[in-house]
């Protein structure tokens, strides 16, 4: 039984979740305490979720199409703009994750915003950094004061020889 595109991206999303749930680093992954207060349990439980989902999606897919006798009758296409679309998030997903404790959040996701927002198209500078900021100036406030997460915002000193 052949894969469909859909099975396809479904495997890839599980895999590259697994893998990004494998490296989480330990300074997003907590003491993942699983009814305290901690959200940096959050980042592992979504991909936990994905992966989950992903499998699911496969195998109901793959199960449907064994009774259907039309093949591929849930198959989407996917196109290069999908799959620019998949390669941006990821890729720059990893680098913020990369960057994340020698940078800080504020200026990784002032970069992450900035560069998803010219990537689906925002080609105004002023108005890219206008809401990159006031998303991030949102987030800092969401994740510190309502998840209770406490990130590194700015750059750390050693990272400057200080």
């Amino acid at each position: 039984m052949p894969l469909t595109n859909r099975n396809i991206a479904s495997i890839v999303i599980a895999v590259l979740s697994g893998f990004a749930l494998w490296l989480l680093p330990d300074h997003v992954r907590g003491d993942n305490r699983l009814f305290g207060s901690n959200g940096t349990l959050l980042p592992a439980l979504a991909l936990a979720i994905i992966l989950g989902l992903s499998a699911l999606e496969v195998l109901q897919s793959l199960l449907a199409a064994r009774r259907s006798r039309m093949p591929h009758a849930e198959d989407v296409a996917i196109g290069r703009a999908a799959l620019f679309g998949m390669l941006l998030v990821t890729l720059l997903a990893g680098v913020f994750a990369v960057l994340l404790r020698p940078v800080g959040y504020v200026p990784v996701a002032l970069l992450l915003v900035s560069a998803l927002m010219v990537g689906t198209g925002g080609r105004r500078p002023l108005v890219v950094l206008a809401v990159s900021a006031v998303a991030v100036a949102i987030l800092v406030v969401g994740l510190r004061f309502g998840l209770g997460v406490h990130l590194q915002l700015w750059p750390s000193a050693n990272l400057w020889g200080g």
